[in-house]
């Protein structure tokens, strides 16, 4: 009887493993069962969450220093799991692994005079453990009932609060001292791809959310068959707005029927449009004493010109931070002019255009197949007035006006 071992008994809970940011903390926790807590830090231990900020720092600061006593009247220990870990192998393992690394050095802290009777965990998990020659026991909210656990509950949340303290110093303008980036509406709502740090949980689906989320684009679509391949192809990239401004294309009765040919288009690819103003006057007005010049001349530049603006306009009003056209997909268009006049309306504007080249891969044969496959309308003529093939769409009574 004399050689008997007293039994001890281990709490445990973890910290952390809801918030989108750093490491989930785990601390397992026993009393000495000869040398006791003095009864005011033992009757002040409760429900972390309960209990205030300073009152929780002062209670974790207390039981640190009756574990380093000569006679310690306590033992703990804390696992501490990176969110590189958390984003390998999932938030779950990484709770478990966190328990038995404190379980661990528990071990070799207790006395050799104790036995470990019971392990107590606060949660419904259920997580055994090779080290344990019995499994755990795992209660929902034992925090509240149990003094090593609520004990253990402590030392993780502010072991954890001060680490994120600490990394607050590298990010001063995140506040992360404030939420410990917990899911609060206000980490939400500043949380972008440029305020994502080492320290996030990449695997988290709030996180991972915002690196997937594709940079926004505002495309200028001058008909369907046009829009049918870039359409395609930059969703995959870019989150798309179309954008139907083509007050140029004459008469009114061909602008709806290619409009329609393009809003079939986008309906096909799940695509947004918008329409912009079937300005008739402000086309003539761009032209003006160029009507006769040649298709790709002075005529069609101040055309483009006319689009590419107004588009560059909507973009920065509607604060999206690209835009390209189309218009670069026909073999008829001059794509220098089309660049050039796109990055100087860019400029004025302050966003960015980007001169892609829809000639490359095929994609004026492929737009060719997409409009045979899918039944869209292709026109035969550039739209205004002036370009070849227009007199045989004309009214018999047209009007600019």
């Amino acid at each position: 009887m004399k050689n008997e071992k007293r039994h001890i008994k281990i709490g445990i809970d973890e910290a952390g493993r809801g918030p989108w940011y750093g490491p989930v903390v785990a601390c397992a926790l026993a009393f000495d069962p000869v040398n006791p807590l003095p009864r005011e830090i033992l009757e002040s231990i409760g429900d972390s969450k309960k209990i205030s900020e300073k009152k929780r720092e002062k209670l974790f600061y207390a039981l640190i220093e009756e574990s380093e006593r000569p006679n310690p009247t306590l033992y703990f220990w804390v696992g501490v799991v990176d969110n590189n870990a958390i984003d390998e192998h999932g938030i779950k393992w990484a709770t478990r692994e966190g328990m038995r690394r404190a379980i661990i050095e528990i071990g070799r802290k207790i006395s050799s005079s104790y036995m470990i009777h019971s392990v107590l965990i606060d949660g419904n998990d259920h997580f055994t453990f090779e080290e344990l020659s019995r499994d755990p026991v795992c209660i929902v909210r034992w925090d509240a009932k149990v003094k090593e656990i609520a004990g253990a509950s402590i030392i993780a949340k502010v072991f954890r609060d001060e680490l994120m303290k600490t990394y607050s110093l590298l990010y001063p303008k995140l506040g992360i001292e404030k939420h410990k980036w917990y899911g609060t509406q206000t980490h939400q709502t500043n949380l972008t791809p440029e305020t994502i740090t080492s320290f996030h949980r990449l695997s988290f689906e709030p996180i991972r959310k915002i690196l997937e989320k594709k940079p926004r684009l505002l495309l200028h679509v001058c008909c369907g068959p046009d829009a049918t391949v870039p359409l395609m192809d930059l969703k995959n990239q870019y989150d798309i707005l179309a954008f139907w401004y083509d007050p140029n294309i004459q008469p009114k009765a061909e602008y709806e029927k290619r409009k329609k040919a393009f809003a079939k288009v986008c309906k096909r690819e799940w695509i947004e449009w918008i329409e912009g103003e079937y300005d008739v006057a402000r086309f003539f007005e761009a032209i003006t004493w160029l009507e006769h010049t040649p298709e790709r001349w002075e005529k069609c530049k101040n055309c483009y010109d006319m689009r590419l603006e107004r588009s560059a306009m909507l973009a920065h009003d509607m604060e999206i931070p690209y835009f390209t056209t189309t218009l670069a997909i026909s073999p008829h268009k001059d794509l220098d002019a089309l660049f050039h006049l796109g990055k100087k309306s860019a400029g004025k504007y302050g966003v960015e255009f980007l001169p892609i080249s829809f000639r490359k891969n095929r994609w004026f044969e492929r737009s060719v197949e997409y409009t045979k496959k899918h039944g869209i309308y292709r026109q035969s003529y550039c739209g205004c007035v002036y370009s070849e093939g227009y007199a045989e769409h004309a009214p018999k009574a047209w009007k600019k006006s």
